[in-house]
């Protein structure tokens, strides 16, 4: 009986709290003139204005790579265009196998690993941007003339992605003039 009751005022008092909810939205709405009104509008306008220039810094970084690859941009060049957009963001290139949390999960325990496919983590707030890939070591015996099979390779790292670069990976929102600078300058040689 006094379950009953209790869950009974327990959805009374969620209705009535979605329902001031809908009260509050749409004063603010009604009225953009007060200062919780003009604190949530310009919260919106800098969320919108942040969003339409990480877009055109995207759209940046793609005319730069495809300049620098008609001016004829060395796999070097673009590693270090793409090297200083990462330092600009504020993103690190993890390549020490034993940190954890920012590599793909293995199905197996594999004793000594190698990176295949670095990790990418925010420096300012620590989040993982990209897992990397770690892949077994190989061991001495035969110095290295047999390669691991595709089956020791999903054992051992627990996937079945042969080829990683398929990937959509996520692009650090910066520009960068150095390499397109090196670039124009072999042009001009």
């Amino acid at each position: 009986m006094i379950s009953k009751r209790s869950r009974q005022q327990e959805a009374v008092l969620d209705s009535m709290e979605r329902q001031l909810d809908r009260i509050h939205t749409a004063l603010l709405v009604r009225d953009p003139g007060t200062p919780l009104s003009v604190d949530a509008y310009e919260g919106l306008r800098k969320q919108v204005v942040a969003s339409a220039t990480a877009r055109l810094q995207h759209v940046a970084q793609l005319a730069e790579i495809d300049v620098a690859l008609r001016r004829g941009a060395s796999p070097d060049d673009l590693r270090n265009l793409v090297d200083q957009w990462l330092r600009m963001s504020g993103v690190e290139r993890v390549e020490d196998p034993t940190l954890r949390d920012v590599w793909e999960p293995q199905t197996a325990s594999v004793v000594e690993v190698a990176v295949e496919i670095p990790a990418y983590v925010d420096s300012i707030t620590g989040r993982v941007v990209r897992q990397g890939r770690l892949k077994p070591k190989p061991t001495d015996a035969g110095a290295g003339s047999e390669r691991p099979s595709a089956q020791d390779i999903v054992a051992a790292t627990g996937t079945e992605d042969p080829d990683p670069l398929e990937r959509e990976s996520q692009t650090a929102p910066s520009a960068a003039s150095e390499v397109s600078d090196a670039v124009d300058s072999r042009e001009d040689s």
